[in-house]
């Protein structure tokens, strides 16, 4: 979930920076510009640390809410499974994917 929050800050930044360039006061664009920089700054700084240390984050972060307790049958060890269905996933990450890709387009073109 985290490299979808990152998405998001992506999201959000092109955004910002998309409105910026259609607002006539001069002030309120350079506000969003650079706030709008800093998200995607963040976005890229985000979806580095968790790639950088994602082994450290799969030991110790899970959604309770999300997994289900399933016993080994070869060691019988109790393990939690995410029960989230692929194509719940593949929305997950694919919508924000799209659309982060469109504002990318839609802000390069202007």
């Amino acid at each position: 979930m985290a490299r979808v929050d990152s998405l998001i800050f992506f999201l959000t930044g092109f955004a910002q920076l998309i409105i910026a360039s259609e607002i006539e006061t001069a002030l309120v664009a350079l506000i969003l510009q650079g706030t709008g920089s800093g998200m995607l700054a963040l976005g890229v700084y985000f979806l580095f640390f968790v790639a950088r240390n994602h082994k450290e984050f799969t030991d110790r972060y899970s959604k309770s809410e999300k997994t289900v307790l399933v016993r080994d049958p070869v060691t019988g060890e109790l393990r939690r499974e995410d029960a989230t269905p692929v194509v719940n996933k593949a929305v997950m990450y694919g919508g924000p994917t799209a659309l982060t890709f469109l504002a990318a387009l839609f802000w390069l073109a202007n």
